[in-house]
């Protein structure tokens, strides 16, 4: 064996009874590697949609105590259309002690079920997903 010779010395590093073991090690190990990762990817793509609800919702209020209850709704479409997600419905709520609200409210389909199944979380899908925000109306 010359010490120059990479492959000498790569293969001097794990001897043979190891690499079968490496296999074996891999093979339990990746499935659950990628449930985890589908797994984070589906619940990450539904805090996205929750956080894009919120905001609508948030921007439709704000438009909802300074002009109309259609201005409202087309300002809170605006948003979801704007990161090409469904609505399903925009409800404006109030007055109610001088409090306006918006709601708005959209269907989520997991990307991958099963995964939540195989963990024993039964979650609906699609699932409905709902923000709402209220803010105070100032009369003149």
């Amino acid at each position: 064996m010359h010490p120059a010779d990479p492959e000498a010395q790569r293969t001097a590093r794990v001897p043979a009874s190891d690499r079968g073991a490496v296999l074996i090690e891999f093979a339990l190990v990746f499935p659950i590697l990628l449930v985890l990762t589908l797994t984070v990817v589906d619940v990450s793509r539904a805090f996205f949609v929750k956080n894009m609800l919120h905001q609508a919702a948030r921007e439709g209020v704000r438009t909802l105590v300074v002009s109309s209850p259609d201005s409202a709704r087309v300002r809170a479409s605006e948003i979801m259309v704007a990161a090409n997600i469904p609505v399903t419905s925009i409800t404006c709520l109030g007055p109610a002690n001088r409090q306006m609200g918006v709601r708005v409210e959209s269907q989520y389909t997991w990307l991958y079920p099963g995964l939540f199944k195989l963990v024993g979380a039964n979650l609906p899908s699609p699932l409905t997903l709902k923000a709402e925000a209220w803010m105070r109306k100032e009369t003149p």
